[in-house]
């Protein structure tokens, strides 16, 4: 068995589906297909359903983003075995494959008792992430591959590729159960129950980082497909239903907040607030795939 990917890909963007199969065949990861969830597709009760649930009325290009990864979510749940889900705009360091095949071998020996975890990030986006300043032991990831993995207390944003356990997939099920839906990235974020990891360097990013992170890569191709596909329709800032939902939504937002400034509060001595970077040669390879 290995750790395979699953690409959340719309129909209609081909050109992404395209580039994802070249950059995961080139990596030699196996990879399934998940067909995101268009704007087009969801009706007004649907979207109703889903977007009030968060600490302002959801978009119709977010509620479409969380029904993808929700759905992504139940397939690792029901298939039982820990998956690499992955938006079909990431870029993946060529480093990546080695970090997994660690893992799998890892989690097949069944030692997943020593280092516990439900959700690994492997990805960064411009914003400072909340991590423990010591590394975690090397059990599964050799000192030689220059990859180190932390405990990752708050994190802002980034949903484009991470590993998910089939305990984290139904620790974020029974949480929509509960709570409702909400932004596909925070809710793996800001989850109190989800044991989360981060990779330092970090292993991914989105196409649209690639300027901001100055790799260097000179294709065309990802400059073209850089723009966000979930929808090609307006999205504009949907209002709040009522008075109800308003206050609602602010009590929420309120929660949230309170609720990161005390994970930045308690682990003030043992973590690190910082932005990380990936490292720019294991990205090169890119080039040739244009």
């Amino acid at each position: 068995m290995s750790i395979d990917a699953l690409v959340i890909n719309l129909d209609t963007a081909e050109a992404r589906w395209d580039f994802q199969q070249r950059q995961l065949q080139h990596l030699g990861i196996a990879y399934q297909r998940l067909v995101a969830t268009s704007t087009q597709s969801l009706d007004s009760l649907t979207y109703e359903q889903w977007a009030n649930d968060w600490q302002r009325k959801l978009r119709t290009t977010e509620v479409a983003c969380f029904l993808s990864h929700y759905r992504a979510w139940q397939i690792v749940s029901d298939t039982g075995r820990p998956w690499l889900i992955l938006e079909d705009d990431a870029l993946l360091s060529e480093r990546l494959p080695q970090v997994l095949d660690s893992i799998d071998t890892y989690l097949q020996a069944g030692l997943s008792d020593s280092l516990a975890f439900d959700h690994i990030s492997f990805e960064t986006r411009g914003r400072k992430k909340l991590y423990s300043r010591h590394p975690l032991p090397q059990v599964f990831l050799p000192s030689s591959f220059g990859i180190n993995l932390h405990n990752l207390y708050l994190d802002k944003s980034g949903a484009a590729a991470y590993l998910l356990t089939p305990k984290g997939a139904k620790i974020l099920l029974d949480t929509v159960s509960v709570t409702g839906a909400g932004l596909a990235d925070a809710l793996l974020c800001h989850n109190e129950s989800l044991v989360s990891l981060q990779t330092v360097p970090a292993l991914a990013l989105q196409m649209d980082m690639v300027t901001h992170y100055q790799l260097g890569l000179t294709t065309d191709l990802i400059q073209n497909l850089s723009q966000s596909s979930i929808s090609n329709s307006s999205n504009h800032k949907p209002t709040a239903n009522n008075l109800s939902d308003t206050l609602r939504f602010k009590r929420r937002r309120l929660l949230a907040q309170a609720q990161r400034a005390h994970k930045q509060i308690t682990f003030r001595n043992t973590a690190i607030y910082q932005e990380i970077e990936p490292i720019h040669r294991d990205f090169a390879y890119l080039n040739t795939l244009s």
